[in-house]
């Protein structure tokens, strides 16, 4: 087993759709969760290149129970869109692109939903 150094806090945001129609605003939860910081690799960014991704960083948890399907995450104040997951049964690697702030988001906090 790999023992992973949990040195970063990355927000893993999840979006909870509207529940009154159509034209509801989903919301959006942030939660904390700890984590490692690694580079793409060379052979996986040109994979991901080919077909129009960008990859730019790979979060790894410990723990892949802290994970929930969750699309978008925040590092610092940079937004990710998730490109693809690993999973080896114990711990789970996130391959992420960066993409523009999310607006929605950025009144979310780590305990609470934020309204758009």
């Amino acid at each position: 087993m790999i023992s992973l150094l949990r040195a970063d806090v990355i927000y893993l945001i999840k979006e909870n759709p509207g529940n009154h129609g159509w034209f509801d605003s989903p919301t959006y939860t942030e939660k904390e969760v700890y984590c490692t910081v690694r580079s793409v690799g060379m052979t996986e960014y040109y994979r991901a290149h080919a077909q129009g991704l960008e990859p730019s960083v790979v979060f790894v948890l410990a723990d892949e129970a802290d994970y929930d399907d969750e699309r978008i995450l925040r590092w610092g104040s940079k937004y990710y869109r998730l490109v693809r997951t690993y999973t080896d049964g114990l711990s789970i690697e996130l391959t992420c692109e960066e993409i523009a702030p999310v607006a929605t988001t950025e009144e979310a906090t780590t305990s609470g939903t934020a309204n758009t």
